[in-house]
């Protein structure tokens, strides 16, 4: 038996969860007699479990080749329309797991496709890929989907791996607000204190001016954002306006866990600082 035909032999192994891992260990020692089957088994049909395609994503993403970059992105941008919730979840999953093995394959042929995918899709494996890859035109499209609570943290992890190139996006996005009958939706609220936070992470100080303005602003976690990132860039010459702010969310139930501590945090911060100045 030649090696394609053995690997068309085992691919399905990938579904026995027994046998999964150590399949996909043959399927990669057959190398490239193994992309086709790899390929096809990869564009089967959705289903609720997304671990054995995403063994073929992983397994073609360590064989590598022109082949295999091909049939991952093919798998990345075919159609999907899975109305049944659990297997739709599990097919993100697999195209994460197909964004994750182009960005191990390292070939920047694979850039489009996953622009397309972020774009399309938002998915957070494109964002980290394209993260890896410093594709700058990926940034207004990351920022965008910080309005997305379920994806915001990992996003927010791949907008910092631009660093200083992601400000101007950043303050954009600050400025826009999106209303429903002249209110401000939470998306948009989480959006724009999201980006205040990363600029505070960024550490350029020339977006202090920028930052002082949103100590007024009309929400509150806009405020509390920028008091928090001010306190990160100026340190003991923060303004009396975001130590108060600072101090008077101390005790918000409505902030999620994170903000607590981190303003728990500031306000430690500030004690210690305004004690080594007695």
């Amino acid at each position: 038996m030649d090696k394609k035909s053995k690997a068309r032999e085992i691919v399905y192994g990938l579904n026995i969860p027994m046998k999964c891992y150590e399949v996909q260990l043959e399927l990669i020692s057959l190398g490239r007699a193994a992309i086709e089957p790899l390929i096809s088994f990869l564009l089967s049909d959705p289903t609720n479990d997304h671990e054995p395609r995403c063994l073929a994503a992983e397994a073609l993403g360590v064989i590598g080749g022109e082949n295999a970059m091909d049939g991952l992105i093919t798998a990345l941008l075919a159609p999907c329309d899975v109305p049944d919730p659990v297997k739709a979840l599990a097919e993100e999953a697999v195209r994460n797991c197909i964004c994750h093995a182009l960005q191990e394959l390292g070939d920047k042929k694979a850039i489009e496709s996953l622009l397309i995918a972020l774009e399309k899709y938002h998915l957070v494996g494109a964002a980290e890929a394209l993260a890896e890859f410093r594709v700058q035109r990926a940034i207004p499209i990351l920022v965008g989907i910080l309005e997305d609570s379920f994806k915001r943290e990992r996003v927010s992890e791949a907008i910092l791996k631009f660093g200083k190139d992601a400000i101007e996006e950043l303050v954009k996005t600050t400025e826009l607000k999106k209303l429903r009958e002249d209110v401000e939706i939470l998306p948009s609220i989480e959006r724009r204190a999201e980006a205040i936070e990363l600029l505070g992470i960024i550490g350029d100080k020339n977006v202090i001016p920028w930052l002082l303005g949103f100590l007024d602003d009309e929400q509150e976690l806009v405020r509390l954002e920028a008091a928090l990132s001010l306190l990160n860039l100026v340190g003991r010459s923060i303004p009396e306006r975001a130590i108060n702010i600072i101090k008077s969310s101390i005790n918000n139930l409505n902030l999620n866990f994170d903000r607590r501590f981190r303003v728990k945090e500031a306000v430690c911060l500030m004690n210690i600082r305004e004690e080594g100045l007695q």
